[in-house]
């Protein structure tokens, strides 16, 4: 089966921010889908909007094909994992995430919240037991795992179908979960309608222009992602549903002191944006508003400085395996790097640093405390 049947598995789409059509979509990359299933080997383009910068898959993968992915395949090869280690491993949400957002909202006491894609439920728990959780997943292992490990109530099905009343929620989350979907503004509307007025929504998805990419740049790029987000394009939609920004931010790519000099390693920043409902909004409305974004040739232009990165992750290909931090410092000294730490925990590496350590710079402050 491939797209060219009666049964097509991707269709070409508009512009969700500004409306544009695929003639003003400009290429930006061509790579093919490497998740198992039905969708496999199958090619991917994805674009920049000429018009407002927003970037996207186009030709994207139709409702039916996306819902038959998440619900069947998307999970499909994951290992099982305790409650425990489930928890352990999603603590950065607790220590990074909660604590910004929690600064920036009321006192989070008896509300109602609601995560959408909520997975196995671990960021509902971290929420004061005051408050009613409640959580979206459209994969069925995943939902009967929430609900059977956490104890978290989870609807499995389709956000767009889900069926809760009109202002329902008082704070509505979504942890990499805008990216996945195939039209963000309706996602961002169904959101609205079911937030009260004055309640709140908060989204966290990756950086497209903090890209600090491994060899191989086009992996970062796959199906499951259907929209590449810049703070400019993500707030412009959040505008266009109803919200106003409360607060956003950018943070730098995150890994480990021992795996520092490891470019797969490496993942983009993140966005976190909080907005507060201020009016009810149809989808026809929101498309009439005028969406904002960024200068088209931008994320073109960090693509391919991320690009020309890769070469120069090569030179320090020879200090993968070394085995102990002291030894990894040894060699990052002899070969002339200045060391302001030897911290064994995570660390914070700006884009700036990453690029100094990848082009071989002298004595440049490359780990920190």
């Amino acid at each position: 089966m491939n797209s060219t049947t009666a049964d097509p598995l991707f269709q070409p789409i508009r512009c969700a921010n500004c409306d544009a059509g695929p003639e003003q979509h400009r290429l930006l990359i061509e790579t093919r889908v490497t998740h198992r299933g039905h969708l496999h080997g199958l090619p991917l383009r994805v674009v920049v909007c000429g018009r407002c910068g927003l970037t996207f898959l186009n030709p994207q993968p139709t409702p039916a094909a996306l819902q038959r992915f998440y619900e069947r395949e998307y999970y499909a090869d994951a290992k099982p994992i305790s409650a425990e280690a489930r928890m352990k491993e999603k603590d950065w949400q607790r220590t990074i995430l909660l604590p910004w957002l929690l600064a920036h909202l009321p006192p989070v006491k008896n509300w109602s919240i609601l995560d959408i894609g909520c997975g196995y439920g671990e960021w509902l728990r971290h929420f004061d037991r005051s408050n009613r959780l409640l959580g979206i997943e459209q994969s069925e292992s995943a939902a009967r795992a929430a609900n059977e490990r956490f104890g978290v109530e989870v609807r499995q099905c389709d956000f767009l179908a889900n069926g809760y009343d009109a202002g329902r929620f008082d704070l509505v989350t979504g942890l990499a979960i805008i990216e996945h979907f195939s039209d963000p503004l309706a996602a961002l509307v169904e959101t609205n309608r079911i937030t009260r007025t004055g309640g709140f929504v908060y989204l966290q998805t990756p950086d497209l222009h903090a890209l600090v990419l491994r060899k191989g740049t086009p992996r970062y790029f796959k199906l499951v992602h259907t929209y590449y987000f810049t703070l400019a394009t993500l707030t412009s939609l959040l505008r266009k549903a109803g919200f106003e920004i409360v607060a956003a931010r950018r943070r730098p790519a995150m890994l480990s002191t021992s795996d520092a000099l490891r470019p797969g390693n490496y993942w983009s920043g993140e966005l976190d944006v909080l907005g507060r409902k201020t009016a009810e909004v149809s989808l026809a409305e929101a498309h009439a508003h005028a969406g904002t974004g960024d200068a088209p040739g931008e994320s073109a232009a960090l693509l391919a400085a991320a690009q020309t990165r890769d070469e120069h992750y090569a030179r320090l290909t020879a200090l993968y395996r070394v085995p102990a931090i002291g030894r990894l410092a040894n060699h990052l000294v002899r070969a002339g790097y200045k060391l302001t730490g030897r911290n064994t925990k995570r660390v914070d590496f700006h884009t700036a640093q990453i690029e100094a350590l990848a082009a071989g710079g002298k004595k440049r402050s490359v780990l920190s405390d």
